[in-house]
C-alpha cells in the first residue's frame, strides 16, 4: 500500500541556487554552525559532485512505517517521502542501483551517536527540520543530485517497500510524537536557523576543565577546576590562561565540595567540615560541618544541610526550619552547582533546582514544578532532555531560569512565565544552557543551541545568532550532557564552554566588533 501525501511543496533553492558542488555545501552549513567532522565526512562517502538542495513541505496522511500517520523527521524519512513522491523511475532506479538491489532497509545506529549522525548508507543529510507537527513536517536536506534529475510528483508512493527501516519494530517510531527520546534527541538537533553573523574565539587561550565544576574569583580574575580525584587543585590567572597553577585540594575525595569566596580567601565546603585559607590557598581554620550549600546577604543567612533548610533573618534572629519536602527539593544533590539560591527586591528567597520554590519574608512557601505546572507548554521536542539548571539574575527584580524543560522568566510577581517560544521567535534558536548580562553592550549573551553564541536585548525584543569561525561539534557525550558556563573576566573577555570540556575565550574587542556589523534574526 503506497503513501498517500497531499499539500506537497517545495523551494528547491534555499541555498541560493538548485544544485551545489560539495564546497559550496560546506559553505552553507557554515551558516548553521554545521561545518564539523560529521559533514566532512558524510560527503566523502559518497562519490557525487553534485548536490541538490531543498526545502521540502509535507502533509503525511498514511505511512506504511508508523500507522498512526505521524511523519518523522530523519533522513530516511525524509528519503521516503521524497524517493516515492517525487523520483521519475531514472532517480528512483539510480538510488536502487546505488544502495544495491538486495539492500532494501537501512539501519539506525544511536548508541553514542555524536551530534549529526546520518544513516549507514543514506544519502540525504537534514540540516534543519523548519517546522515539525504530529501529521506535517518541513525541512531543509540535501541529496545527489542525480537522485533527484527531472523529478516530478507521482500519484502515490512505494517508497516504504525500498528505503524503510530494517526492523519494524525500531524504537525510533515505537511511542508517539513527543514522547519518543531519540525522535525528539534528532529534532532538537536540528532547530537552528541560517545565520549570516560569525564571532572568532581566542586561539591558544582554551582551559581544559574536563568536565569538572568550575568556580570563578572574578576580583581575583582567577578560575578554579574542581576536581576531586586529584592531591592538587588546578587553578589559573585568567590574564595568563595559557599557565596551570597548582595548590593543596581541600576538597579532595569530596564529591559535592564547592567553594566560597570571602573578603580575604576562601572557604573550601566538604561533606563534614569547612576549610578557611587566605587568597593564597594558605589555610587559617578547620571545623567540622555538614554544609550542602549556603545563601548570605543583609538580610538573610540560609543553611542547606543535611535535615534541610535552616532560614535566619539576620537583624532580628528568626529562624525556621524546612523540612525538604516542605520545598518539593530532594534530600541529595543540593549543593551550588545543583541548587540555586538568591533573593529578590522583596528579600524572598528563591530556591532554583529541579523544581522551584520562593519562601517570602514571612516564611511562607510557594512552590512551582516545571514539569506538572507547564505540562502544555513544554514542547515535544524537548522530551528526554537533560541539562544543568543555571540562574541569571538580570535585576533585583527579575530572573531567568533555564532548565531542562525551557527558559523561564522569574518577575516582581514571583510566578514563573515560560518564555522560550518567545526566545524562538526573536532568535530561531530553543536550546538555551546559560547567559550573562554584558553591561558594556546594554543585553545578554547566551550559550544556545549547537554550539553557538546569541545576543539577545535586555528586553528580549530582538536576537543576533554568531556561528564560530572555527566549528567541530563532534562530541560523544553530544547528545547526554552539555557543560555549560559563561562569565566574563576582568578584562571583559567572555569565556564560555558546552561541549568539549573546554573553556573558550572571546576577547572583548571581538564581541564590540561583531556586535557592530551583526546582522539581527528574522523569520524568512
Amino acid at each position: 500500500m503506497g503513501s498517500q501525501i497531499f499539500d506537497v511543496q517545495w523551494n528547491d533553492t534555499p541555498a541560493g541556487k538548485p544544485v551545489l558542488s560539495k564546497a559550496e555545501i560546506i559553505d552553507y552549513c557554515r551558516h548553521f554552525g554545521q561545518d564539523t567532522k560529521e559533514l566532512h565526512e558524510f560527503l566523502s562517502r559518497f562519490d557525487f559532485d553534485e548536490w541538490v538542495c531543498m526545502e521540502l513541505f509535507v502533509d503525511y496522511v498514511y505511512g506504511k512505517v508508523d500507522k498512526s500517520g505521524e511523519v518523522g523527521s530523519d533522513a530516511i524519512q525524509y528519503l521516503n517521502i521524497v524517493a516515492g513522491n517525487f523520483f521519475t523511475e531514472e532517480a528512483e532506479l539510480a538510488l536502487k542501483n546505488y544502495i544495491g538491489f538486495d539492500k532494501k532497509k537501512f539501519d539506525y545506529q544511536y548508541d553514542r551517536s555524536p551530534s549529526f549522525v546520518t544513516f549507514p548508507d543514506c544519502p540525504l543529510w537534514i540540516v534543519q527540520v523548519t517546522g515539525k507537527q504530529k501529521q506535517s513536517s518541513s525541512g531543509i536536506f540535501f541529496m545527489p543530485a542525480i537522485f533527484w534529475k527531472d523529478a516530478r510528483m507521482t500519484d502515490e508512493s512505494y517508497a516504504d517497500e525500498y528505503f524503510g527501516i530494517k526492523d519494524p519494530y525500531n524504537k525510533w517510531y515505537r511511542e508517539s510524537f513527543g514522547k519518543n527520546r531519540d525522535q525528539s534527541q534528532y529534532w532538537r538537533n536540528r532547530i537552528g536557523s541560517y545565520s549570516p553573523n560569525f564571532i572568532s574565539r581566542e586561539v591558544g587561550t582554551g582551559i581544559a576543565f574536563d568536565h569538572h565544576d568550575v568556580h570563578v574569583d572574578s576580583p581575583k580574575n582567577r578560575l578554579m577546576i574542581l576536581n576531586s580525584r586529584k592531591d592538587e587543585m588546578e587553578y589559573y590567572d585568567l590574564s595568563n590562561p595559557q599557565t596551570k597553577l597548582l595548590a593543596h585540594n581541600f576538597l579532595k575525595e569530596c564529591y559535592n565540595g564547592f567553594i566560597e569566596n570571602t573578603d580575604n580567601g576562601y572557604r573550601f565546603y566538604q561533606e563534614a567540615r569547612i576549610f578557611e585559607t587566605d587568597k593564597d590557598f594558605n589555610a587559617i581554620s578547620d571545623r567540622a560541618a555538614k554544609i550542602a550549600n549556603i545563601f548570605e546577604d543583609g538580610f538573610w543567612k540560609v543553611i542547606v544541610d543535611k535535615k534541610g533548610i535552616l532560614m535566619t533573618k539576620k537583624e532580628t534572629g528568626e529562624e525556621k526550619r524546612f523540612k525538604f519536602s516542605d520545598l518539593i527539593m530532594s534530600s541529595y544533590s543540593n549543593d551550588p552547582d545543583s541548587l540555586s539560591i538568591f533573593a529578590n527586591w522583596k528579600h524572598s528567597v528563591i530556591f532554583f533546582g529541579s523544581n522551584l520554590s520562593v519562601i517570602d519574608s514571612s516564611f511562607n512557601v510557594m512552590n512551582t514544578a516545571f514539569e506538572k505546572t507547564f505540562k502544555k507548554e513544554i514542547q515535544p521536542y524537548m522530551c528526554g532532555y537533560a541539562q544543568k539548571k543555571r540562574a541569571l539574575s538580570l535585576s533585583p527584580d527579575r530572573h531567568l531560569l533555564f532548565t531542562s524543560y525551557g527558559v523561564f522568566e522569574l518577575g516582581a510577581d514571583e510566578q514563573p512565565k515560560m518564555i522560550t517560544e518567545h526566545l524562538r521567535a526573536i532568535t530561531g534558536e530553543v536550546l538555551f544552557y546559560n547567559a550573562i548580562k554584558d553591561n558594556e553592550l546594554k543585553g545578554i549573551w547566551y550559550v544556545a543551541g549547537n554550539d553557538r553564541l546569541v545576543f539577545t536585548d535586555e528586553n528580549l525584543e530582538k536576537g543576533y545568532v554568531f556561528n564560530f569561525t572555527e566549528q567541530d561539534i563532534s562530541q560523544e557525550h553530544y547528545n547526554t550532557f552539555r557543560w555549560s558556563n559563561i562569565f566574563f573576566d576582568k578584562d571583559g573577555d567572555l569565556w564560555y564552554s558546552l561541549f568539549d570540556g573546554k573553556l573558550h575565550k572571546i576577547i572583548r574587542n571581538e564581541l564590540t566588533s561583531a556586535m557592530k556589523t551583526a546582522i539581527p534574526y528574522s523569520v524568512k
